[in-house]
């Protein structure tokens, strides 16, 4: 995931790099060694990943307000997407949330990984994000016994 304009910007000038390589390869046609062949389904899948990532960040700076509902696993993503959907930069969005940014830069790099319950609620009230936990008991039984 892009989780920023400099990544974007890396990101889609190795894109061009990659396209460019792939180009080359084709051209080869026939000539291309197995190989060659390899590398280039490889470089192959990458421009197409690439192409996917730089596709969704574009949609992220130009979607509607609301974010759609997920799975808790997926809240590292919903808060970096947050954050460039609004179009603040590191240092506005940790200014923002009341942290160092350094320590949001520790903590987007690992996907929030490590972020306390307690900076995470802080976050969470910072930009007005709601959390809503759902469960049915019934679906794990062995969950709550006495």
């Amino acid at each position: 995931m892009i989780k920023n304009e400099k990544q974007y910007k890396i990101t889609k000038k190795k894109l061009q790099e990659i396209c460019e390589l792939n180009m080359r390869m084709h051209d080869q046609g026939k000539q291309i060694s197995i190989k060659d062949r390899l590398i280039l389904a490889s470089s192959l899948h990458m421009q197409e990943e690439m192409e996917k990532e730089i596709t969704a960040y574009e949609e992220l700076i130009n979607s509607s307000p609301l974010l759609e509902e997920r799975n808790i696993e997926d809240l590292p993503n919903l808060l970096i997407e947050y954050k460039i959907h609004s179009g603040l930069t590191q240092k506005e969005f940790s200014k923002k949330i009341g942290m160092k940014e350094q320590q949001l830069q520790r903590y987007e790099a690992e996907n929030f990984k490590s972020i306390s319950f307690k900076n995470l609620l802080k976050i969470l009230h910072a930009i007005g994000l709601k959390i809503t936990v759902r469960g049915d008991i019934q679906q794990h039984p062995g969950a709550l016994t006495q």
